[in-house]
């Protein structure tokens, strides 16, 4: 059951983002059944709330109103339902595991250990660009250029 990274599933919904075309791509591999049994953190969903109060991700070039949210996380449950993606509860054992994690790798962001401790414990996969991810002994990091084959990564 690999796990979504956050930044997958926001450039699956935001034609913008420079990951879109590949990450579309991922999301028809799960449609099809090509990748089975995803699953998602629900960190990634307190993660993509945050960024929308912050600002960091904008409603049609505003910050989100509270009906913008409603909205945007309708989407986000009905993407989840579509392509039966398992949401992940957050666990004592994924905040102690993303503690350990944050505490060897200087790296990784709050988010990231979390999304990488839940993966650990789940399956040991995770799709996403981030290379961060390949240098956590323990997890595997597919990424979504190589496994598509089709697109090249931008930059």
């Amino acid at each position: 059951m690999p796990l979504i990274e956050t930044d997958l599933l926001y450039a699956a919904m935001d034609k913008s983002d420079h990951h879109h075309k590949v990450a579309k791509q991922i999301f028809s591999l799960i449609k099809d059944r090509e990748i089975r049994e995803t699953a998602l953190s629900s960190l990634s969903l307190h993660e993509l709330e945050l960024n929308l109060k912050a600002g960091n991700i904008l409603i049609r070039s505003k910050v989100a109103t509270p009906k913008d949210t409603i909205l945007f996380f309708k989407k986000i449950n009905d993407l989840l339902k579509v392509y039966s993606i398992k949401l992940l509860p957050l666990t004592c054992n994924q905040i102690i595991k993303a503690t350990e994690l944050r505490k060897k790798h200087k790296e990784l962001t709050f988010y990231d250990s979390h999304h990488a401790a839940a993966a650990i414990l789940h399956d040991k996969k995770i799709i996403s660009t981030d290379k961060v991810y390949d240098k956590i002994k323990g997890l595997q990091r597919i990424d979504p250029y190589n496994y598509t084959k089709s697109t090249t990564p931008p930059g």
